[in-house]
């Protein structure tokens, strides 16, 4: 069988040029979706600021993507994310400020988180129950960027730009004051207490107080602070007075303030007062408007008697004068005469002896313009007058007595007091500090005074005088049983003679107090005789009211009467 036939080749292909279509519309979709994320993302780089971090105790009211940052209540930031720190003590809050908001990334901006908060200033962020808490922020005035910041745990209670002026107090003591306590003006709230700081060195605390404008200008060169806290009570000769700012001051404690007389020496009576000068707070409203008092003085008191009633506090009074207060009391020991005396320590201000310290003491003013003197030489010289000072006054009469301040609390004070035929005496010197002169108190002497009355009432016998008073009284018995008849007898007739006296004036009784007796009618006859010479008394005054002439004239004739012819 013979083989097929090969196969024909296939027929060349013919090219055939077709025009291209157009994409589809379908795919201008995502190229515009990408354009327009491309531009929302450029967008956000664009108008986004700084991302920073802000370091809180707790991560309380934050909440990643709804947590806002604002600035006086303007919106400047979101928080991105909420994490832990390293060592797991505090938390972290990413942040991403607005592009407008940039400023605020620098060195001394502070941050906190507003939640609602009760404290002496009130009750504050009260709006975030309902819009959550927020992260409040106040800007800076650094130039220096920052990026990691440590929020505050309080809000700060002065905002930079606020209006106002800062000012220091030196207290002793806090007391009841706290940060947010009102600063008060004739009890007129001015400003608050925004902080406070122990100063290590000067042993005294400073307090950071805020006048809000325009009070600020208030505060003067005469201006003096004191606690206003709680009541103030004054007893004295008009009765019991209460003095209070405010129920806030009771409560939280205040400061109020006023002007004094006394200046500060070297500076303008009425200047306003700068940023940051310092002023003394005073423990009540009496102290700070007091003249100053300058430095104390230390002064010794020994005696010989029993100080109970006195203790530290009781107050040194020079002739009704309180000058000083005591500071220490303690016993001694006399090994020479085998006593324990009293010894008695108190700070004095001789400042407050006024013209008293003027006239005795001899400072040299006089003698022109004083030389620069270092402040060691200045409280030596001080200390030198006021020796001078005490020691003319020791040696006209000055002594210390104890004299009894109330006698229903038995409280004592030191009286500084001129004894008249006092034995001369000089300032001694115990220990570096002056000891004052002493002389035992009143009432030290009314007691021996009455032990010595007892003794004497002890001496009388009373026992012998009363069996001599029991047998005199038994003799005189005896004798008024061994009257004779005769006497006995007259015995009744008095009684009988007192009896017919009874009956007349009970008779005269009847007939003067019946009122159909004579004596009666009488009376009621001249009453009446009385009462018509009162009238006729006022008729005559009426009528010399009438006619005063009549004084001197007489009474006119009466007219004549018309006669009957007339009448007809």
């Amino acid at each position: 069988m013979p083989p097929p036939p090969p196969p024909s080749p296939p027929p060349a292909p013919t090219v055939v040029s077709r025009k291209r279509s157009l994409p589809s519309v379908v795919w201008l979709v995502p190229v515009i979706a990408l354009a327009v994320g491309i531009s929302l993302v450029v967008n956000s780089l664009l108008r986004a600021g700084p991302h920073i971090t802000i370091e809180f105790r707790t991560a309380e009211g934050l909440e990643a993507g709804k947590t806002e940052v604002r600035y006086k209540e303007v919106v400047v930031g979101r928080v991105d994310a909420v994490s832990l720190s390293e060592d797991r003590r505090r938390v972290i809050a990413s942040v991403r400020l607005a592009r407008s908001a940039a400023s605020l990334a620098v060195e001394d901006t502070n941050f906190w988180v507003v939640r609602p908060r009760i404290g002496v200033g009130g009750i504050s962020g009260l709006a975030t129950l309902v819009s959550g808490a927020y992260i409040g922020a106040d800007a800076g005035v650094s130039t220096e960027d920052r990026k990691a910041f440590v929020g505050l745990e309080v809000p700060p209670f002065v905002l930079r730009g606020e209006p106002g002026r800062s000012f220091v107090l030196r207290a002793p003591d806090l007391g009841s004051l706290d940060v947010g306590s009102p600063i008060f003006y004739r009890r007129t709230r001015v400003g608050r207490v925004v902080g406070y700081t122990l100063d290590a060195e000067k042993d005294e605390l400073l307090v950071q107080i805020f006048v809000e404008a325009p009070y600020e200008r208030l505060v003067n060169n005469r201006s003096r602070f004191w606690n206003a806290s709680g009541f103030d009570f004054t007893l004295n000769a008009s009765g019991l007075t209460v003095d209070t700012q405010a129920l806030t001051s009771v409560i939280g404690g205040g400061v109020a303030f006023e002007h004094s007389d006394q200046a500060t020496p070297g500076a303008k009576d009425e200047a306003e007062a700068a940023a940051g000068t310092r002023f003394w707070l005073f423990s009540n409203r009496k102290a700070a408007i007091a003249p100053p008092d300058g430095p104390p003085m230390r002064l010794r008191f020994v005696f010989d008697q029993s100080v109970r009633g006195l203790s530290v506090g009781s107050p040194i009074d020079f002739l009704g004068v309180e000058i000083g207060e005591v500071r220490a009391i303690r016993p001694g020991y006399d090994a020479q005469h085998k006593r324990y005396p009293m010894e008695v320590t108190a700070d004095v201000h001789p400042l407050r002896l006024g013209a008293v310290r003027g006239a005795l003491v001899e400072d040299g003013g006089g003698q022109g313009p004083a030389p620069a003197r270092t402040p060691d030489q200045r409280r030596t010289e001080r200390r030198e007058l006021n020796l001078q000072l005490f020691q003319r006054l020791v040696e006209n009469g000055l002594r210390a007595q104890l004299r009894t301040g109330n006698l229903l609390t038995g409280q004592m004070y030191v009286a500084l007091d001129f004894i008249p035929k006092t034995r001369p005496a000089r300032l001694a010197m115990a220990d570096g500090v002056p000891e004052v002169p002493t002389v035992p108190g009143t009432l030290s002497d009314v007691q021996p005074q009455i032990a010595e009355i007892v003794a004497k009432i002890n001496k009388v016998p009373f026992d012998d005088i009363g069996r001599d008073l029991r047998a005199t009284l038994a003799q005189a018995r005896e004798a008024i049983a061994k009257l004779s008849p005769e006497a006995q007898q007259s015995l009744v007739e008095v009684r009988k003679t007192l009896d017919a006296l009874q009956g007349s004036l009970g008779k005269f009784d009847r007939n003067l107090l019946d009122p159909d007796a004579p004596v009666q009618r009488n009376v009621e006859q001249t009453m009446t005789d009385l009462q018509r010479a009162a009238q006729s008394l006022r008729v005559l005054t009426d009528y010399l009211q009438r006619h005063p002439e009549s004084l001197l004239r007489g009474k006119p004739a009466d007219p004549p009467l018309p006669s009957l012819e007339n009448a007809r």
